[in-house]
This record gives structure tokens, sequence and C-alpha cells, in this order.
């Protein structure tokens, strides 16, 4: 009896001490082996790994919440730990690297993981209101804001103040503020988004036909506004005169500035110099794909012959974002809805040299 109980307090102690389920952080792959997974995609390898042999994690950061994150419960509101989080977009800060993530058995909110630029330590889980999908999200540095794309039924974007982000604790049950929400016309379903000069720039997600990217100019607070006299043709973005700017009430749509029919299963948007960048992917049986378009070359349709060039990814890339001469790309095949049946697991942020991307660009078409 007593070898029984002694052993019974050991495994328990045992457990206590080395539980059975891992924290989140320490499952996946490590640095090496998620290098090794990508050696089959030589050109967006050889865009990962040419330049970074002295940086941290080879520049890569470990995507949290992939096998558990603690959330808020939809229906109770208590913290809850999540295993179906789905990674979707990617920001960058000053100093943070931002991504969103739903969940996929529709039973917690919605959230944005923020990771130290620096470290590539994971800092906070950032609660959402609801259960948006959060495909995309960006970041205005001129006001310090962070864009994520919101709405069920109709369209929407919400904006969040980095201040806010920075100062929120879980603690209490409590989710964040939004600063502003807006409903779009234009596009059926806000999915992919970027920034760029005063410009939001939304695309929508489409799989058998063509896709819509739409962009919507913001006011001198950085507030999605009304446009009643601008009307613009290319992608000139914040050069255009202003007139008539006025505040748009929450009840109220925002005006698109323009529009533009892009390729379906787009994931993601982002600009590079003259270029726009598209992300491209569907289910684990294909390669994902990011597409290179001079802007220069392109007015009102964007189709695949007329990419200036593209390059294979492994599947269930998501979104692409930009900063200085790098591209950050996430990835949503390491969730627990797609991981079993994922030929090619990422579970880290991948930072890809554009200027290795340029200099292979005429043997990649």
């Amino acid at each position: 009896m007593y070898k029984k109980r002694y052993g019974l307090v050991f495994l328990l102690t045992f457990f206590f001490i080395f539980p059975l389920q891992a924290k989140a952080d320490n499952q996946g792959l490590t640095v090496d082996q998620q290098q090794k997974k990508l050696e089959p995609y030589g050109h967006f390898y050889r865009a990962a790994f040419s330049d970074k042999s002295e940086e941290d994690d080879l520049g890569m950061y470990k995507i949290p919440g992939l096998y558990e994150a603690q959330t808020l419960s939809l229906k109770t509101n208590d913290v809850s730990d999540s295993r179906t989080m789905t990674p979707q977009g990617i920001a960058l800060t000053e100093k943070y690297i931002l991504i969103s993530a739903y969940s996929h058995d529709h039973a917690h909110h919605s959230v944005i993981y923020m990771l130290d630029r620096q470290t590539h330590q994971f800092i906070k889980t950032v609660v959402l209101p609801g259960h948006p999908h959060l495909g995309g999200i960006t970041y205005d540095p001129d006001h310090k804001r962070v864009w994520v794309t919101t709405g069920e039924l109709v369209a929407g974007l919400s904006s969040i103040d980095l201040k806010e982000m920075e100062a929120y604790q879980m603690g209490n049950q409590r989710i964040i503020s939004y600063h502003q929400q807006i409903s779009l016309k234009e596009v059926s379903h806000a999915s992919a988004l970027t920034y760029t000069s005063g410009v939001l720039v939304v695309g929508y997600f489409t799989l058998n036909e063509y896709g819509r990217m739409a962009t919507y100019r913001l006011n001198d607070q950085g507030e999605l506004s009304i446009a009643s006299q601008e009307k613009v043709s290319s992608f000139d973005q914040g050069k255009q005169k202003k007139a008539g700017l006025t505040p748009v009430p929450s009840s109220q749509f925002a005006r698109s500035l323009g529009s533009w029919k892009t390729l379906d299963m787009i994931q993601g948007v982002t600009f590079y110099k003259d270029y726009l960048l598209m992300s491209q992917s569907w289910g684990p049986d294909r390669p994902g794909k990011i597409y290179f378009f001079d802007l220069d070359k392109v007015d009102h349709f964007f189709s695949i012959k007329d990419a200036a060039f593209e390059i294979d990814t492994p599947p269930y890339i998501e979104q692409i974002s930009v900063d200085n001469n790098q591209l950050f790309a996430v990835f949503e095949g390491g969730a627990w809805p797609y991981r079993s049946r994922n030929p090619v697991l990422v579970d880290h942020v991948i930072q890809l040299s554009i200027d290795d991307l340029l200099s292979d660009k005429d043997q990649s078409k």
C-alpha cells in the first residue's frame, strides 16, 4: 500500500514538473528544422537565408498560439485556452511584429499576437471584440494606428491605437477597444489589407472568379473619410489633391478612391517601390505564389500574364508585408485544421530579401 501511494505521489509530482502538454512556444519545428523544410523551394529558400546567417533565428519568428493560445471564450467571456487559433495577417511597427489570428472552432475571440522585433520573443496576446476573420492587418506609422479587416455580412475595417495595444492586459476578461469601425463599399468582403502613403488598400479572397481591390484614403487624423470629389485612376497613393474630406460616422460606408480586378485566391497585398505584390494560396495540393506587378504597366486589371515575375512558396501562405528591403510572410498551415494534411509545415514567419527575389526575376518567369 505504501509503495502504491509513493508511486502515485511520484507520478503526480512528475506531471506537475513535466506536464504532458508542452507550452506552445516549445512545440513545432526548431529553427534548423524549419530551414530544412524550405529547401525544396530554391528561389524562396535563397531569398530567406542567403543574408540571414548572422541574424537571430535566421531572421524567422515563431508563430505563437498554433498549439495552444490563451484568449477569451465567446460564450462566457472568461479567459480560455484555444487549440484552433489560425494565423492570417502580419504587420510590422517600429518595435513589433503583429500577427492576427481567429478561432477556427468559432468558440473564442479573435486576437493579435505582439512579438518583439529585436529579440523575436512573444510579448502578449491582444483580444479583439467578437470573432472577425482578421484576414488582413496593417500599420499606419504616421498616426501610430493598427488597422484590421472586420465585418461579417458587410465588409469592414477597424482601427486600434498602438498605445492602447501596448497598455493592454488580458486580465479582468477584457477586450481591446477599437478607435474606429467602418463599413466598405466596392468589396464584398475585406481580407487582404495594406497601407501606403495615407491610403488603405483592401482586397478580398475569391475562389473561382476574379477578386477585387479598392483604395480608401485616411484623413489628417488617420481616420476613414468620405471623399466627395476625389477620383483616382492609378496607384499614385496619397498624392492627389484633397477635396471635401468629411469624417465618416460609424453607421456609414467609406467611399473608395478607385477599384481594380485582381487574381483569385489572393491572401495578401503589399507594396515595394514600383511593385505591387500579391500572395496567393489555396489548400495543401498546390504551392503558394508571390506575384510581382509593375504598377507602371498595369491599369485596372491584374492578371497572371501581366505579372513581372512570380515565385513558388510552400502551401498555405497568407499575408505578406514589406519593411525596407525585406518581405515578411506568414503561413496558416501550422494551425490545427491544416497541420495533419500540410505537406510542408511552416510555423515561423519567414523573412525574405527582396533584392534576392529581384535578382532572380529573369529566371522565374
